[in-house]
């Protein structure tokens, strides 16, 4: 926000009220007024005068998502004395300047979710001067605009003897949030400051583990070629139109890989997820059952000793898994409050955050607790895919995806019901292994066939 020269006299010594007014062609009842000068003939040398409605009351916000860069075509909200102002940020994430009419003013700020419905990000109260409310959202924007390869297309595939060059120029990290935490989450912290030009700020960040950037930031652009698809299926006595279509229903037959902030100069990749509550609270629930055990008694409601001490936050920690998006504000007795909310449901734009928070509260049942990669292989399969450590198994989704396509050898290998069904093409069995016994739900079998009979009728 530039601030014009001739809106804010500084009181020098030898001014005036008057003279400031006559010299700056302003009447002098405006400045009382604009001012809230008690006793006009007091001035302090270094006092600001503010000569106009703008210069004393103006407004804008600065939307930035988590990585700190502009967030453009947020739709939001200003309410400003109960009366709405709407706007689409600009491209550099700016709202449109708004002028209060008094420095008691109350502004309100709200922007529309993915569902559609406004929420209220914060609150605060004009004052005086040019304001400056700095939002860094919780969520990650992201850009997936790597399409599927081209059937017949040319691969480039890198000879195995050769070890891949990283690249020299790295995405910078983000610095940390400053500031006091916000209650309900330690992870989000509010800080009141200065701008360039003098501005109030007010800057809202959430504090992103330096450990998960940097794993970001050892990733290297090396797909899967084809010469990797042919040694895994010959490997596995497989077909290897069955991995694509593990790999299609899994990923969508995408990248591996969402592009994190595409406008910025160095982009940061990370692998896709998606972040399972129920498995966090499961991992942390030290008194309750063993999952899946002998006795068949799983951890969740009525399950007595169930319950981890991170169900105070059931947006990452619930005996439950997440619902889909179509049950939102339907009742439903096994969640926290009886019905579907916003914490509740599947949202990839989401599952970042999720890992982040659930991160700073145990690191290693986080990681554990999120499905990585072009074939969305859970954490705690981490030793099932010849990575000792959970760490080691992330390093190598972040990295590339012919790193992801080692990791999935050796989950089927070590897989021997999951390996019969891939040899065979059970589809049945395989969407079992691999999604669990809802998979009916999904109709995981049945889009594993189809996406199966796709890749055979191209490879035709």
């Amino acid at each position: 926000m530039t601030q014009m020269p001739t809106e804010i006299h500084i009181v020098q010594e030898g001014d005036t009220l008057s003279l400031i007014a006559k010299s700056r062609g302003v009447p002098l009842s405006k400045l009382i007024k604009l001012n809230k000068l008690q006793n006009p003939n007091r001035l302090q040398v270094g006092q600001p005068i503010y000569l106009s409605e703008r210069a004393a009351f103006s407004i804008r916000v600065l939307f930035l998502d988590a990585l700190r860069h502009p967030i453009e075509n947020l739709a939001y909200q200003l309410v400003i004395d109960g009366k709405a102002h709407h706007g689409k940020a600009e491209k550099n994430g700016l709202s449109d300047e708004k002028v209060t009419r008094h420095a008691d003013s109350t502004v309100e700020i709200l922007a529309k979710d993915f569902m559609g419905n406004w929420q209220r990000l914060g609150a605060t109260v004009s004052g005086y001067g040019e304001k400056l409310i700095t939002l860094v959202s919780p969520y990650i924007s992201f850009k997936d605009q790597l399409e599927p390869h081209p059937a017949g297309a040319p691969t480039t595939p890198t000879p195995a003897d050769k070890k891949p060059v990283p690249s020299k120029a790295k995405p910078d990290l983000p610095k940390k949030p400053a500031g006091n935490p916000v209650p309900n989450n330690p992870d989000v912290k509010k800080k009141k400051k200065k701008g360039k030009e003098g501005e109030s700020v007010i800057e809202i960040g959430v504090d992103l583990p330096k450990q998960l950037l940097q794993y970001m930031q050892a990733f290297e652009e090396k797909p899967i070629s084809k010469d990797d698809w042919s040694n895994l299926a010959r490997d596995l006595k497989c077909e290897v139109n069955v991995l694509k279509a593990i790999a299609k229903v899994e990923s969508g037959g995408r990248s591996a890989f969402w592009v994190i902030n595409d406008t910025h100069a160095h982009k940061v990749h990370a692998p896709k997820l998606v972040f399972e509550r129920h498995h966090f609270h499961r991992l942390t629930c030290a008194n309750g059952p063993h999952f899946n055990s002998k006795k068949k008694r799983y951890h969740g409601p009525g399950v007595p000793g169930c319950k981890s001490p991170y169900d105070i936050y059931p947006d990452i920690c619930w005996p439950v898994a997440y619902r889909k998006a179509k049950y939102l504000k339907q009742e439903d007795k096994a969640l926290p409050d009886g019905r579907v909310d916003n914490e509740d449901i599947y949202d990839n734009r989401q599952d970042y955050l999720r890992l982040i928070n659930a991160y700073g509260r145990n690191s290693e049942a986080a990681l554990k607790s999120a499905s990585w990669g072009k074939f969305q292989v859970m954490g705690f399969n981490h030793a099932a895919c010849n990575a000792t450590e959970v760490e080691t198994f992330v390093q190598m989704m972040c990295r590339n995806e012919a790193g992801q396509i080692e990791l999935l050898a050796g989950f089927i290998e070590k897989n021997p019901g999951l390996w019969a069904a891939v040899k065979a093409k059970d589809w049945a069995n395989i969407a079992k292994h691999y999604n669990g016994p809802s998979y009916k739900t999904y109709n995981y079998d049945v889009k594993l066939k189809e996406a199966y009979e796709q890749y055979c009728k191209m490879a035709g």
